[in-house]
């Protein structure tokens, strides 16, 4: 076994170098021994058994762990709200199973923020979680580790080079900073700080050439490069320098497993280890785990490790993520606008269709039950291509207004088989009758933190009122809120309740305790395009409203929705601390809003959503408390939380 440091201590930190350095004299001296001791001329070791005639009590001694195979460990995405103790908690399993060292794919901390506090402290808070590992760790950026020139320079004096490689036992492992070929949100734009990408290209041109035949080639980035319509063309001269060699790709970002052939190669996109994510499974390819990789003479053997159990490389794939979405997407359950305020009863047709080619099961239950009664649900199958419709009758013993109905959630259980894989699954959709609600008129409001101008506020949030987001104690956190105006302002207070108001000026709005307003009068097809928040920042959905977050008091800006500052610098709003929590007070010109609406002074309503952000204690996120169905989540419900000038 041999081990090649050419220009290795110029290319990572000194510290990783001496660990990595130190494991490998190690396993040199424990390989050599062990074949001294089992005096074998290969490499395998061998078995000592006794000889014995007849019938033995194993089945071969052909050892699977030849001298040189060793096994990694490959972490992914913690951000996009980072689920606490999850990252934390898989050290000590990596820890178990006794890596030679272990990788990361990138986006380790929130960051997205130049504020230098906020940065140390993130950071402080990853390498504390890292250094409870055994084995040597190995970094890799991702765009929240690294958006700007000071999250760059603080990597740099952190952990060294950005782009950097290492050999073990003979394989090559290539690590890429994918935000030089383009950050998330400018794929034109590599992201400034002490790195040029014209400099990584010659550092991946040089490393390819100097090692050209390694026993195996492994590549670590971010940003899966290769899954993009418009590829970049410095990825595509990466894969052509690859050439002809073994090699492997991992990447992460999506938050969704994904395995792709490229060139008769692996190209892989890990799923999560404690970020953001809707965790509906490994069909999905959205759940949490690490990849544990068995590098043999063949290539890596991947086992993906998940909380639940092992599965194999090809766990997931885009063919059968897209047919259980389309299964998802074909469960529609029909929704009606009424014209009065008052609601008794109202039926709601669901459509069914089964997009396979082999029968589906379908079982729904109610999820999530609300202050009316659902009825008529019951289990069907449904033929190949076939559609099925069935009737929910909702209703109540007695009128209540429509704005204190609160959100149902059916569950339906899909079971069968899907792209020749026995599958089941939940696929779950908010109910909630519909109504527009009136604005009322503003008489004598003023901005000035104090709601006793405002007498009774219309609208509560008692219970969480979106079906896929965390349910909260309305004893933690509840809030009320109205919508009123006048001839020039919408007005809107919120009211809210919190037994631990939080308010850190290191964090940003949506990580503490913080109202988000979102105020879009746009016409029906724009507001109610269904879409997810990264989806929706990115595009630009969220900069096309009024869009705004007021935490209780001073924080740093947020970078990732820099567009909420031009909401902020258009309104006039108070935030002031009561005795149970606090308030907010906003009033947004009706000129701004008509900026925000296709047809200028003519719009007529609104989709207003309300939510509130919700830090106890010494949590690592906050949680968010939803009016109705968050409309960035994935059980959004198109058509909800619209209001109307009178």
């Amino acid at each position: 076994m041999t081990f090649t440091s050419r220009s290795l201590p110029t290319l990572f930190p000194k510290s990783t170098f001496a660990l990595s350095l130190s494991l490998v004299l190690l396993t040199a001296c424990t390989s050599e021994l062990t074949d001294q001791q089992n005096s074998s001329a290969s490499n395998t070791p061998v078995f000592e058994v006794p000889t014995l005639q007849g019938a033995k009590p194993w089945t071969d001694l052909n050892a699977e762990d030849a001298a040189d195979d060793f096994h990694f460990v490959i972490v992914s995405d913690r951000t996009c709200c980072a689920r606490p103790g999850v990252f934390a908690g898989a050290m000590p399993k990596v820890n178990l199973m006794s890596p030679a060292f272990v990788v990361s794919v990138g986006d380790l901390i929130e960051g997205y923020t130049e504020n230098q506090t906020q940065l140390d402290r993130e950071w402080d808070q990853m390498e504390s979680f890292i250094g409870t590992l055994d084995a040597p760790f190995f970094y890799t950026p991702g765009n929240h580790d690294m958006n700007n020139a000071v999250m760059a320079e603080t990597w740099q004096n952190r952990f060294g080079p950005s782009y950097y490689h290492f050999l073990y036992k003979e394989v090559l492992f290539v690590v890429i900073n994918s935000e030089l070929f383009g950050m998330v949100g400018q794929p034109d734009t590599p992201v400034p700080g002490p790195w040029q990408q014209s400099e990584q290209m010659e550092f991946v041109r040089s490393v390819l050439a100097q090692h050209p035949d390694p026993r195996w080639t492994i590549v670590l980035l971010h940003q899966p490069l290769w899954n993009s319509n418009n590829i970049n063309q410095d990825w595509l001269e990466v894969e052509g320098l690859l050439g002809e060699r073994d090699y492997t790709v991992f990447a992460g970002h999506f938050h969704q497993y994904s395995r792709v052939e490229r060139h008769n190669r692996n190209f892989i996109t890990l799923a999560t280890t404690g970020g953001g994510s809707d965790l509906r499974g490994t069909a999905f390819g959205e759940f949490d785990h690490v990849a544990w990789v068995t590098m043999r003479d063949e290539g890596p053997r991947i086992a993906n490790l998940l909380l639940d159990g092992i599965h194999d490389e090809d766990v997931s794939n885009p063919e059968l993520l897209g047919a259980l979405t389309n299964i998802g997407s074909s469960i529609n359950i029909e929704t009606t606008v009424a014209e009065g305020s008052l609601f008794s009863s109202t039926n709601q047709l669901v459509t069914i269709a089964n997009p396979t080619d082999a029968p589906l099961a379908i079982s729904p239950s109610i999820h999530r039950k609300a202050n009316f009664e659902i009825d008529g649900l019951v289990p069907l199958t449904i033929p190949p291509g076939a559609q099925v419709q069935m009737s929910m009758r909702l209703s109540t013993t007695e009128q209540v207004p429509y704005h204190k109905l609160g959100t149902a959630a059916v569950q339906w259980v899909v079971t069968g088989t899907v792209n020749g894989r026995p599958a089941q699954f939940p696929v779950t959709k908010p109910v909630l009758p519909l109504a527009k609600y009136a604005i009322g008129a503003a008489t004598g409001l003023t901005i000035d933190g104090d709601l006793s101008d405002w007498g009774s506020l219309t609208y509560s949030s008692n219970g969480q009122g979106d079906i896929l987001a965390p349910l909260i104690d309305p004893a933690d956190a509840s809030f009320n809120f109205d919508v009123r105006s006048d001839n020039d302002n919408l007005y809107i207070a919120v009211e809210v309740t919190d037994d631990d108001v939080q308010d850190h000026a290191e964090l940003i709005p949506r990580a503490q305790d913080s109202v988000r307003i979102f105020v879009d009068p746009r016409a029906p097809e724009e507001r109610d395009q269904p879409m997810g928040a990264g989806a929706a920042v990115l595009g630009g959905d969220m900069a096309a409203q009024v869009a705004t977050i007021l935490p209780t008091g001073e924080a740093t800006p947020d970078e990732l929705l820099g567009f909420v500052a031009e909401t902020n610098a258009n309104i006039d709003y108070r935030i002031a601390l009561t005795d149970n929590g606090y308030l907010a007070e906003v009033a947004i010109p009706l000129e701004y809003i008509a900026s925000k609406a296709p047809n200028g002074n003519s719009w007529k309503e609104a989709r207003i959503s309300i939510g509130v952000y919700d830090l106890d204690g010494t949590a690592h996120g906050a949680d968010v408390l939803h009016w109705q169905p968050y409309r960035y989540g994935s059980a959004a419900l198109p058509g909800s939380q619209i209001f109307v000038r009178k």
